[in-house]
């Protein structure tokens, strides 16, 4: 067995020891009230410290306004935003109340005003899948715009909760291995 031949070995050996964690439910929250002020927008951010590949993102939404139909809501993340909703509920009602925002629910938010107040999952007007494949990692930023004059609300409290491929992290003798290649190769290139 040559000199080359043993570090591409120990190359291929380190490749294989790589170990993830797999997918695993993670779930974020802002518990603090954010004022909704009447024509005015409101921004709650969730900030994530750790990292992980987005496989699947709902939003779950508390919040308290007289009038639904005047309300934008939209989620973003690194230069990504999704409609969330847009001035739907009509007459029907005030308050988005454990309103859950999955891409797989049955009922689009759009789908009439027969829903408002809104409780129970709901498709938003834009999927969600669009943060699929992102770094989990950084600030969520929930914003609701008021865009008629005469009522105020607050977002009470939201959550995110999301299946996250953990990032890969090499096992310890996964990194021994690499390091005797790095320093096979080095040989190699000192004998060249």
């Amino acid at each position: 067995m040559t000199f080359k031949s043993t570090c591409l070995g120990l190359a291929v050996l380190f490749a294989l020891g790589l170990s993830h964690a797999g997918a695993a439910p993670v779930t974020f929250a802002s518990e603090v009230p954010v004022a909704i002020e009447d024509l005015g927008t409101a921004l709650s951010t969730i900030r994530v410290d750790s990292h992980g590949t987005v496989l699947d993102l709902d939003a779950l939404l508390n919040i308290s306004h007289g009038y639904d139909a005047d309300l934008v809501l939209s989620l973003s993340h690194a230069g990504t935003t999704v409609l969330l909703s847009n001035r739907n509920g009509g007459s029907g009602g005030a308050d988005y109340t454990d309103t859950l925002f999955d891409d797989s629910a049955l009922v689009a938010i759009d789908a009439g005003y027969a829903y408002a107040p809104y409780t129970g999952a709901f498709r938003p007007q834009q999927a969600l899948s669009a943060f699929n494949g992102h770094d989990i990692y950084g600030d969520w930023i929930l914003s609701v715009a008021d865009m008629e004059a005469g009522d105020s609300g607050v977002i009470n409290n939201w959550r995110l909760a999301a299946d996250v491929l953990a990032a890969e992290v090499p096992e310890p003798a996964s990194l021994a291995l690499f390091g005797l290649g790095m320093l096979g190769l080095g040989g190699m290139r000192r004998r060249s």
